[in-house]
Order: structure tokens, then sequence, then C-alpha cells
């Protein structure tokens, strides 16, 4: 886990790079400070999600961000497919005779 999150904060550094913004810039930007965007860019696990999420929307890139979708849900999907029924009948109408 510690390695996806330097990666991230690494993704983040050269976004931030690309972008010709300075650390002070993007702190603003995001509304955190100098410390937690130094943080985040170096994955210290101690940085709120939130800075995250702010960095994403900040460089546009929060369209790139899928966590946790259903559809990308593997496991589930085919637990979910186990327990489909193998056929599926129509259900009886209930009569009322009176």
């Amino acid at each position: 886990m510690v390695n996806r999150i330097r990666r991230i904060g690494k993704n983040l550094q050269i976004a931030r790079k690309r972008r010709k913004k300075t650390v002070k810039q993007a702190a603003e930007m995001m509304g955190t400070s100098l410390s937690s965007v130094r943080r985040m860019e170096v994955g210290d696990p101690s940085v709120r999600f939130e800075t995250y999420l702010a960095a994403l929307e900040v460089y546009q890139l929060d369209d790139t961000l899928r966590f946790a979708e259903p559809e990308d849900d593997r496991i589930g999907l085919a637990l979910e497919k186990q327990r489909l029924p193998e056929r599926v009948r129509a259900k009886k109408e209930k009569r009322l005779d009176f």
C-alpha cells in the first residue's frame, strides 16, 4: 500500500510540474498547506484523502479516478454471477374463485 501511495504522490508531483506550478501555488489552489502538498508528493500516508482529491480536481485529473467502481469489482461480479438462477420461471397467477 505504501508503494502505491508513493507512486500516486510522485504522479501528482509530475502533474504539478507539467503545469508549471510551485508547491505554494498548488497549496493555494487546493486550499491546503505547503507541508500537506509536500507530504502528499512524497507519499506520506498521513495526508488526508481530501488533499489527494483536491489535487486531482486542481490538475483536472478527477475524471481519471476510478475508485471502487462496481463494474471494476471482479470478485463481486464473479460472486454475483454464481448466484444467478440457472433458469427463470414465470410466476403463477393467483386465481381467486369466489
